[in-house]
């Protein structure tokens, strides 16, 4: 039996001019993400080729931050750069977790803000690799029988 972590949700962002991607209606209200709540992503720069019918993933990086006014979500300057990535750019999105906002004074909600301050805010994810393990957060795992 083999554990695989799999995301709660999945899905393909347009970057906007203020470098922003919005998380759609349905994922927040399914999960009842809220304005100020923080989340936790998997962002991939992918390239479609329509002839074949595939997407490449070119680039992943983690990145913790938090939800603003409909879903926006900023993404730090040094990501768009790195990645190559600009406005009305398809990007791929793995929601990792999600954080509610009253939860930020526990001992979590500590070691999260400690993420989202931390230098760098992101970090590069290469193919095969891992996310960063915390064992304060907590995930969803499925098991593959």
């Amino acid at each position: 039996m083999k554990e695989t972590k799999e995301p709660l949700a999945k899905f393909h962002a347009r970057l906007d001019k203020e470098g922003r991607i919005a998380i759609p209606k349905a994922i927040r209200e399914a999960l009842n993400i809220e304005k100020n709540d923080y989340v936790e992503v998997i962002i991939r720069r992918i390239e479609i080729d329509s002839e074949r019918s595939l997407i490449r993933v070119l680039k992943q990086g983690y990145l913790v931050a938090r939800v603003g006014t409909k879903g926006l979500i900023f993404l730090p300057a040094d990501l768009k750069r790195d990645f190559g990535l600009h406005e009305k750019d398809i990007i791929e999105v793995l929601l990792l977790g999600y954080h509610k906002f009253d939860e930020l004074v526990s001992e979590k909600g500590k070691k999260l803000l400690s993420k989202v301050q931390a230098s760098g805010k992101w970090i590069e994810v290469k193919q095969g690799e891992l996310i960063p393990e915390d064992k304060i957060m907590r995930h969803f795992t499925y098991v593959f029988v």
